[in-house]
């Protein structure tokens, strides 16, 4: 909301302007793969994961359309906040099981039975698009249940994929990506953001070590 005062002789108008402001821009997708976009919708620049920026049905929608994916979602009623809330729950779990699979570790026993339960949960309700060749699995338009299916379906297509075996996560947040490089590669989502404060963080300590000396 823009607030402009115009001052006309004794009397003062008051302007009232409404304009969408978007979030999103081509930072805001590095993973490498729109399953890991989704996941990386926190805006924290440490591990903690608690900016949540899905924050209702307009910066949801906002997304896809900055993704260049809303067109599929044309024909099925828009988002609820019940749907945006559902979607976090999944994008969290989603992001425990992959962040202990990178680390080599173990995800909670209730952890694997939940993500495997959205994932055939989607797929019970889901059909086959044979005019593509592979042939995706495609969400079901039933209201209740198609945008939480279509991100768990999304998920579910990057973990099958070959692309799986290139997941990295950021050093400095939580962040996925997509690590493309030989020997140890990529270490940040995104050398502007995470890798200068990786940067500067270091040049601190340096000097905070030379001044004691």
């Amino acid at each position: 909301m823009l607030d402009i005062r115009l001052h006309c002789g004794p009397l003062y108008v008051t302007l009232f302007f409404t304009y969408e402001v978007t979030m999103w821009s081509e930072e805001s997708f590095v993973g490498g793969h729109l399953a890991l976009d989704f996941l990386n919708t926190v805006g924290d620049t440490d591990k903690s994961r608690s900016a949540n920026l899905l924050t209702s049905p307009e910066a949801l929608l906002d997304w896809l359309a900055v993704s260049g994916t809303e067109g599929r979602d044309a024909k099925v009623t828009p988002p609820l906040q019940d749907d945006v809330d559902a979607l976090i729950g999944f994008r969290e779990l989603t992001h425990r099981v992959l962040s202990a699979s990178v680390s080599n570790r173990t995800p909670e026993p209730d952890d694997i039975q939940a993500f495997e339960a959205h994932i055939k949960s989607a797929l019970g309700r889901a059909h086959l698009d044979l005019t593509v060749t592979p042939p995706p699995w495609i969400a079901t338009k039933v209201p209740a249940h198609h945008w939480i299916d279509r991100f768990v379906l999304l998920v579910d297509g990057f973990i099958r994929s070959p692309e799986a075996a290139k997941l990295r996560q950021c050093e400095r947040c939580s962040w996925f990506f997509l690590n493309s490089g030989r020997g140890r590669g990529r270490r940040w989502c995104n050398m502007s953001t995470c890798g200068n404060r990786h940067k500067v963080a270091a040049h601190r300590k340096r000097r905070q070590v030379n001044d004691k000396g």
